[in-house]
């Protein structure tokens, strides 16, 4: 396999772990993270001995999402086509889990925020350990979610209070919401995602695969794909249309930095 900067991949028999590998800003996304993310998703794909692919995160936390701090400082007046080819990157390695033809399993501890929360939806089982915390946060911060996905694994009253809050729910929320397929003890995480992919491992591979491609038709048959294009352009439309709040945190996060950026942010929806 290919060396990567931003991953780690380990097999254990069939099954391949692709851990993020940036803990010290809790596994959040550079585009070059999302790319590696991508290319060791085709390359799995194509090794017959893989027979399912567990996402994880180093560090104890799955993660935070998109790494803003590079975003928002690059592009803050960034123009509508230069937020769309950022975002691009991210939703297309989405796309390449929602349509891989292996099973692709979420194996969640700690924060699973904004992008990492949209990839962990588009994955076919997620797993989470009871440290899981879920959410779109970035609505918050006058943001949106650029892949769409989650009024499709939600019913609507949850998919309005995680996106139109910004709150981050603990796992068994989440679980209450029908986010996960299981919810186990931290130190059972790996165990039940071996169990899991040993199962899926009796399958068929190509039969497997087709009740995939099914299942996903269906919804996009629904709408699914043009639902997630509508995020992409809302997520465009949040960040180029001017507002007080987005200026006041872009100030804030050019003189005093994103730390207390966000804190500045999460201050204006405390509630006594």
């Amino acid at each position: 396999m290919a060396e990567y900067q931003t991953i780690e991949l380990v097999r254990e028999d069939n099954l391949l772990w692709l851990r993020f590998a940036r803990p010290q800003v809790l596994n959040a996304f550079s585009l070059r993270q999302w790319r590696e993310v991508a290319a060791a998703l085709r390359e799995a794909q194509q090794d017959d001995r893989v027979r399912a692919v567990a996402l994880a995160g180093n560090g104890g936390n799955f993660s935070a999402g998109y790494d803003l701090s590079d975003a928002l400082g690059e592009l803050g007046a960034g123009a509508p086509g230069d937020w769309r080819a950022y975002i691009e990157v991210g939703n297309e390695t989405c796309w390449t889990v929602w349509g891989l033809r292996k099973p692709v399993i979420a194996a969640v501890q700690g924060y699973c925020l904004g992008g990492a929360f949209e990839l962990a939806m588009a994955c076919d089982f997620v797993l989470s350990g009871a440290s899981g915390r879920f959410g779109e946060p970035e609505v918050r911060l006058s943001d949106a979610p650029p892949f769409l996905i989650s009024p499709w694994v939600m019913n609507m009253r949850a998919a309005k209070d995680l996106l139109l809050t910004g709150d981050v729910i603990d796992a068994e929320k989440a679980q209450r919401y029908g986010l996960l397929s299981d919810l186990v003890p931290d130190d059972a995480l790996a165990a039940a995602v071996r169990r899991l992919a040993g199962k899926l491992a009796g399958f068929s591979p190509d039969n497997w695969h087709l009740n995939k491609a099914a299942v996903n038709r269906s919804y996009e048959i629904m709408g699914f794909a043009a639902a997630v294009d509508m995020g992409a352009d809302a997520f465009v439309a949040t960040n180029v249309t001017p507002n007080a709040l987005k200026r006041d945190f872009l100030d804030h996060l050019q003189r005093q930095g994103f730390a207390a950026a966000v804190k500045w942010a999460q201050s204006r929806y405390r509630v006594d």
